[in-house]
């Protein structure tokens, strides 16, 4: 009955996730970009003040990330709670705000609901999924942003001149998914004693380098996608259009995303990366639109998740890890936002051209090999658990293992396995050892 219950628990805290990760993100914080041009309309926000929203908007990301890093492996449904309300609260002042600063303090605040939302999250499926499921699960969640993405356009098209509508549906929703997470998650948080402390190591340097990079050369597309489309002489309509293909593409990140990583966490990473800097080039001088959005939602979204599989190989308390690499995301992203609105006076070309410059030098910094610090829910690095042993890697690796079960009747027998058949004496039961395999190509780290 507890392996159901757990079971149960597993699935709906990956389902309720997702759906936090699709509010949080794709209703509040990614909403800002889909709300730019009417909001300028209508509440008279300038251009240059968009901008320094956006940047503002990121700021505000990575002061939540930050307080969320000290506090998501203790109390990881707190944290997500915080996050709900917060993202709720902001989406709603958005939606009441009848002039450009309201706007702006209300978008800000929203946007930090985000930023405590995905450490506590991954501290949650961490701990309710399985070791094999994990990557695929949290996976999952993350690409949580692109059915919020396809929701906000849709909610754009139908509220239509009445857009601040959206955001109070946004807020609505996001309470009501921040409620029953709490529910679903309720006992979770204690299943696990919490690491006596943060695993740091000179090993995050390289993905906080490459999270700083992807932050600031995807701003340019989050932040003034639809304005561009919009000034390139796409309809107001059809532009809303691109920004629910990259929701869809975003989606498609959960499909691909695991696929990617069994090919390995440093060609994953690149591949989303260039994808994400050339989807930002077709953005503003491709043909098609559509496309160029669907692949930009796909790689960038991808890339988040690969940065949550990064974490899970370079340290043992990932959560915080994770807070660490969106925090430098998004600290990219607050300069990216003013940088390619300055830029845009000279032309979207020069504009996202630049920006796609910068997102593909993230490719650069990739992960190293053999590096992989395993969490305590692995069972492995865990004094309560058996270690297992680490072969080195070299250029001939020999692997040999033998496997004796004994038992007896009477007296405490020891045997010594062999290479001979299997023989039976009374009491006493011996399996020959598994056969030695040795290969010439180099051995894995294990």
């Amino acid at each position: 009955m507890r392996s159901v219950k757990r079971s149960f628990q597993s699935s709906a805290t990956v389902v309720l996730g997702t759906g936090l990760v699709a509010a949080t993100y794709g209703l509040v914080r990614y909403a800002y970009g889909l709300s730019v041009p009417a909001a300028q309309r209508d509440l008279g926000l300038s251009t240059a003040a968009a901008g320094a929203v956006s940047g503002a908007t990121s700021v505000a990301y990575c002061v939540a990330a930050v307080l969320a890093f000290w506090a998501c492996e203790r109390w990881p449904r707190a944290v997500v709670t915080a996050a709900g309300a917060v993202a709720a609260t902001g989406a709603l002042g958005a939606g009441l705000a009848t002039g450009p600063t309201a706007f702006a303090t209300a978008v800000v605040l929203g946007s930090a609901g985000a930023g405590a939302a995905s450490p506590g999250l991954v501290v949650l499926v961490r701990r309710a999924v399985a070791a094999p499921r994990r990557d695929a699960a949290q996976s999952l969640v993350n690409a949580g942003t692109g059915p919020g993405l396809v929701a906000a356009g849709v909610i754009a098209v139908v509220a239509g001149s009445q857009w601040q509508r959206g955001w109070v549906v946004a807020a609505a929703v996001t309470a009501g998914l921040t409620v029953a997470l709490l529910v679903g998650t309720r006992g979770l948080a204690g299943d696990d004693a919490p690491p006596t402390g943060l695993d740091l190591s000179r090993a995050w340097a390289r993905p906080l380098l490459a999270a700083v990079l992807l932050g600031t050369g995807s701003a340019a597309v989050w932040t003034w996608g639809r304005a561009v489309l919009e000034d390139g002489g796409l309809s107001p309509t059809r532009a809303v259009g691109a920004w629910i293909a990259l929701g869809l593409g975003a989606t498609l990140a959960a499909i691909a995303t695991p696929r990617l990583l069994r090919h390995g966490v440093s060609l994953a990473w690149a591949a989303c990366v260039l994808a994400t800097a050339v989807a930002t080039v077709l953005l503003a001088v491709g043909p098609l639109p559509w496309l160029a959005a669907a692949l930009f939602g796909l790689g960038h979204t991808a890339a988040t998740t690969v940065l949550i599989a990064w974490a899970g190989r370079v340290t043992r308390t990932p959560g915080p890890a994770v807070a660490a690499f969106f925090v430098a995301l998004l600290a990219g992203q607050a300069v990216g936002a003013p940088l390619a609105g300055a830029l845009l006076p000279h032309g979207a070309p020069l504009a996202f051209g630049v920006a796609a410059a910068v997102t593909a030098l993230a490719a650069l910094p990739r992960p190293t090999t053999g590096g992989e610090r395993p969490s305590r829910e692995d069972g492995r690095g865990d004094p309560g658990q058996p270690r297992v042993a680490r072969l080195p890697c070299s250029r001939s690796s020999t692997a040999s293992a033998s496997v004796s079960t004994v038992s007896t009747s009477a007296a405490r027998t020891t045997t010594t396995p062999s290479a001979s058949p299997t023989t039976r004496s009374p009491g006493v039961t011996t399996t020959p050892p598994i056969a030695t395999a040795t290969s010439s190509r180099p051995g894995p780290c294990l």
